[in-house]
């Protein structure tokens, strides 16, 4: 049982980090190469939280989503006005 539990966790995140990936290079038509950072930043502080701080997951999950939308901001401020190939390669260098 507990195999299934872990396979369906795993079909889960697959399943969010799938949506909002469809959400970037679906919509608007820009491949970001850093989608997978921001989705790295938020689990690693919720894990830090988790073991470190010793915080519940429903608190630390509004800091991860934070702390990945300060990155994000971060990388978009200076590739707002790249296109294409340049953005993948700005986008790259995180």
């Amino acid at each position: 049982m507990e195999y299934l539990l872990h396979i369906l966790i795993l079909i889960g995140i697959y399943i969010i980090a799938a949506a909002s990936l469809n959400l970037v290079a679906g919509y608007t038509g820009l491949l970001s190469v850093a989608h997978a950072a921001f989705y790295v930043v938020g689990a690693y502080v919720v894990a830090l939280m988790g073991l470190k701080l010793g915080v519940s997951f429903w608190i630390s999950l509004p800091c991860a989503m934070l702390a990945a939308a300060l990155l994000g901001i971060v990388v978009a401020a200076p590739s707002l006005r790249l296109h294409d190939d340049y953005f993948v390669l700005a986008t790259f260098g995180l």
